[in-house]
């Protein structure tokens, strides 16, 4: 039963990161613009998946919690590091709220994720940077064995937030890039519209 439960929660695990990371390549390639009706289709239907994937996440870590104390009542509560996957995963549950109701429909808008106020797009990029980080990272303590009984919560948590500050710089530069690559874009066009009549009036001289 117990290898069953542990199976459903590596499938769990392995579906929501490998959905995570293809929609951040899908949403990376868009460059900030407007997403096609095909594009938030799928990504409509990556977020349900991911949500069921959480729920079975929560049942299944939490039985497993559950056989575990049943194992060993006196000391498997006793490892912090179960208690920091915990706070990595409520963060992630918390965040993913907040992708669900503020960051996708900004993404998914009409105007695009460009289109939206600095303040919005700043928020969207770091719940994106959250989610990212902490899928991954809660996966690897799933796996970190020898952390089991060895290290301190805060020294867990410590490694988490100094992944979360290396993320929260990477998502800013890249919104910046987008940012340039869309002033750049929108310079040339109005450098190209601003010839186009010039070079129409020589046609006819």
């Amino acid at each position: 039963m117990k290898t069953l439960i542990v199976y459903a929660h590596l499938l769990a695990a392995c579906v929501a990161v490998g959905l995570l990371l293809i929609q951040d390549l899908a949403l990376a390639k868009t460059r900030g613009g407007r997403l096609s009706e095909s594009a938030v289709r799928e990504l409509t239907k990556a977020a349900d998946i991911m949500f069921v994937a959480l729920v079975l996440l929560w049942i299944s870590g939490l039985a497993l919690v559950l056989l575990g104390y049943l194992e060993n009542p006196q000391q498997y509560l006793l490892n912090e590091k179960l208690w920091a996957k915990f706070t990595v995963v409520s963060v992630l549950t918390i965040n993913g709220i907040a992708l669900h109701y503020f960051s996708f429909p900004r993404v998914i808008s009409s105007r695009g994720l460009l289109g939206q106020p600095s303040v919005d797009q700043v928020l969207v990029a770091l719940t994106g940077a959250v989610s990212s980080v902490s899928w991954l990272f809660a996966c690897y303590l799933g796996i970190a064995r020898p952390w089991n009984y060895t290290v301190d919560y805060s020294y867990v948590m410590f490694i988490y937030s100094g992944l979360l500050v290396c993320a929260f710089i990477v998502a800013g530069e890249v919104l910046r890039g987008m940012r340039k690559n869309q002033t750049e874009m929108t310079t040339l066009s109005e450098r190209i519209s601003e010839q186009l009549p010039v070079s129409a009036s020589r046609k006819f001289d």
